[in-house]
């Protein structure tokens, strides 16, 4: 005979089920098991090499699509199309109003920039180290970290020693032992997930990661400004890798009335 209502039966076996799982939140971690082991070094070795052989398939591109910036609750979005080269290093952007008037014209020739200013009508020249003016440009970048943000895909420097403090993160470092960058990937398929530019504070996140023609590149990339807590959202509509760059294509128009501004070397800019 079951002496038990239906309601009784479904309470009791909520209140079994609740027990099960706060009986597991109070297990101790180390008696759940270890944790997920860090990159062995020839697994290290292995996916730094992956990387380095598709970084070094793409040395010149084009692409479009928008730029988000955000700061807290402020938001703004821009058309951005984007010419590149890896070596010598160039990299050109020219940011519209989604209606179409320029906001900026932007190049990166090595490590100097041109920047033309449209609401301001200035034009400023300077050192991409001492920095690019923020309210102009809102984030740091040097040109590695422009290289990957605008290619969609991490970087490898020059580095002394690599590690891997946990499971799937690679820590790069100087003959210093100070971090030059780190990269995370995603466990399967690997590829990879962030990187961090520790010396200028940004850290960029791969999304939406295809193949086009062998070469893998993120569809979405966010560019992080952990000084200034900024963040960058680069969303690639189209795109064409290794196409044959024109003559004078790196050459950035300069309004006659708009005033030309030398940043200096010794100064960051304002």
């Amino acid at each position: 005979m079951n002496l038990m209502p239906g309601g009784s039966r479904f309470l009791l076996f909520f209140c079994c089920l609740s027990a099960v799982f706060l009986l597991q939140a109070c297990i101790p971690p180390a008696l759940l098991g270890p944790p997920a082991p860090p990159y062995s070094e020839d697994q290290i070795h292995a996916i730094l090499d992956q990387v380095t052989a598709q970084q070094n398939l793409v040395n010149t591109l084009f692409c479009t699509g928008t730029l988000t910036f955000k700061q807290g609750a402020k938001e703004q979005e821009a058309n951005i199309t984007i010419v590149g080269k890896k070596s010598p290093f160039q990299v050109k952007m020219e940011i519209t109003h989604p209606w179409g008037p320029p906001i900026v014209n932007l190049l990166i020739d090595n490590d100097r920039f041109t920047l033309v200013f449209f609401p301001e009508k200035r034009i400023f020249l300077g050192s991409v180290k001492k920095g690019i003016p923020q309210r102009s440009f809102p984030v740091p970048l040097d040109p590695s970290a422009m290289w990957a943000f605008v290619r969609g895909y991490p970087p490898v420097p020059e580095y002394k020693k690599a590690i891997s403090p946990g499971k799937g993160i690679i820590s790069l470092l100087d003959k210093k032992n100070n971090l030059l960058q780190r990269l995370a990937f995603y466990p399967s398929p690997l590829r990879p997930q962030s990187c961090s530019f520790p010396a200028i504070g940004i850290t960029q996140y791969y999304e939406g990661l295809e193949k086009d023609g062998g070469v893998e590149f993120a569809r979405k990339v966010i560019l992080k400004d952990t000084v200034h807590e900024g963040s960058l959202i680069l969303k690639v509509k189209h795109t064409l890798f290794n196409p044959r760059l024109p003559s004078g294509v790196f050459q950035v128009a300069k309004p006659e009335k708009f005033k030309t501004i030398v940043l200096s070397r010794e100064a960051p800019a304002p």
